[in-house]
């Protein structure tokens, strides 16, 4: 293990970190955990690779906008690799709901950021 090297404890806390900005619609707390040149791939299969900051950052700027409740269910650690499940529940007006299941495949870099992020769900993972 280099002395670049990211520790598992770091990575992992990147789950809860993920998930408390998106509840609190906190764009800037998104962003400082990915590498500038970082991708976003959510859902995985949808065609749709948001490459660098500035993709990014439009991706994510409609997710915060969202009321949203969500909470970390399972995180594993494999080198600079973080998988982790959770559920995020949008709240629509009206008083509807969606609630999904997702699994998000986090690699990190040297310095800690994220370099790549994949998110598994589909709507048979939605309730």
């Amino acid at each position: 293990m280099s002395a670049a090297a990211t520790a598992p404890e770091q990575i992992r806390a990147t789950a809860q970190s993920y998930v408390d900005a998106l509840v609190a619609g906190d764009l800037e707390a998104v962003m400082a955990l990915y590498a500038d040149d970082a991708t976003v791939e959510d859902p995985v299969g949808g065609g749709t690779v948001h490459e660098g900051a500035e993709a990014i950052r439009a991706f994510y700027s409609s997710v915060v906008a969202l009321k949203i409740e969500a909470k970390v269910l399972e995180t594993r650690v494999c080198g600079n690799d973080l998988l982790f499940n959770f559920e995020i529940t949008t709240h629509f007006d009206g008083g509807s709901k969606a609630t999904i299941n997702v699994w998000d495949l986090m690699v990190h870099d040297a310095e800690g950021k994220v370099s790549s992020m994949r998110a598994y769900w589909t709507p048979e993972n939605m309730s």
